[in-house]
């Protein structure tokens, strides 16, 4: 995760998130913003999560710094991914030295930087494009301009994985910008608004999805209050997490919580300034670490 020195709206990018809403208050937003993301952050330490938790600095302008899983994963192979951004102010958000310091704690096997991709205008925004199935072995894409079909195949093949690449539309017949605020994957349950996917291509999605357990289908008032936008995690105990927003919590009906409760603990957390102003939700806050860590070698023993 990372704490925003300049969180805002970003006008930029608005044209392709319609769920970002501007603020004339930038000041209070980034100030508001900051204290979400590290609230969160306790939030996740205290239920038993593990949280790599960095800075941003204002060198630069990066009003959508906290989404740090749009520009970076890691693998349990060792390999983190850098990827491109769509704009030119999120390629700022991409920072190899927060990469070496990870290497200092976690090995890592292979940096793949494919963000000098982005200066040709192509743009595969990380664990936001691309929702990815480690354990069925494969990974959910939908067409958007912050995601390129030719990239999410390259990048499918060479993990190994099967891509399943559709449409998703918004309201206002807009691709919907990132994969990850229309499905969630969680152990033995999936949440999808099918509804915003072209009934032509809907079947292939539901029945990958199927596959995987139950699949809880969300509408459209719910996709727009990020209940598709939640990642499950691990805690300390191994028992499993999903965290998702208070926003989301609260659009989701009385039988939909009963399966996700049933099968998983569940994590909500205040961020209604990032959700407005950024258009992003609690997943987008969140880069997985496959990374093995590194083992500390022993102190010297003092002399004498």
């Amino acid at each position: 995760m990372l704490l925003p020195a300049a969180f805002g709206y970003n006008a930029e990018t608005a044209p392709s998130n319609t769920f970002m809403r501007p603020s004339e208050d930038t000041d209070e937003v980034s100030t508001r913003a900051r204290g979400e993301v590290e609230a969160m952050a306790t939030c996740l330490v205290d239920a038993g999560i593990g949280v790599e938790l960095w800075e941003d600095d204002l060198t630069v302008a990066r009003p959508d710094a906290p989404f740090v899983s749009n520009w970076l994963s890691t693998h349990s192979d060792g390999r983190v991914f850098l990827y491109p951004m769509a704009v030119p102010s999120r390629r700022a958000e991409v920072r190899p030295e927060l990469v070496d310091g990870l290497g200092e704690r976690f090995v890592i096997s292979e940096v793949v930087d494919w963000s000098p991709l982005a200066a040709e205008g192509r743009a595969l925004e990380g664990t936001g494009s691309l929702v990815i199935d480690r354990d069925g072995g494969r990974v959910f894409a939908c067409r958007s301009p912050r995601t390129d079909p030719e990239l999410a195949r390259r990048w499918a093949a060479l993990q190994g994985l099967e891509l399943l690449l559709f449409d998703a539309l918004g309201a206002d017949w807009t691709p919907i910008y990132h994969t990850n605020v229309l499905i969630d994957l969680a152990a033995g349950i999936s949440l999808c608004a099918l509804g915003q996917i072209p009934r032509a291509q809907q079947q292939a999605v539901a029945d990958a999805l199927r596959q995987r357990g139950e699949l809880i289908e969300l509408d459209s008032p719910q996709l727009n209050a990020f209940a598709g936008n939640m990642l499950q995690l691990i805690d300390r105990d191994g028992a499993p997490l999903l965290v998702l927003s208070t926003t989301a919590l609260a659009s989701l009906r009385p039988e939909q919580l009963r399966l996700l409760e049933a099968k998983t603990a569940l994590l909500p957390v205040s961020i209604p300034t990032i959700e407005r102003a950024g258009g992003g939700s609690a997943r987008c806050l969140m880069a997985e670490n496959y990374l093995k860590p590194r083992i500390a070698k022993p102190a010297p023993d003092s002399p004498g």
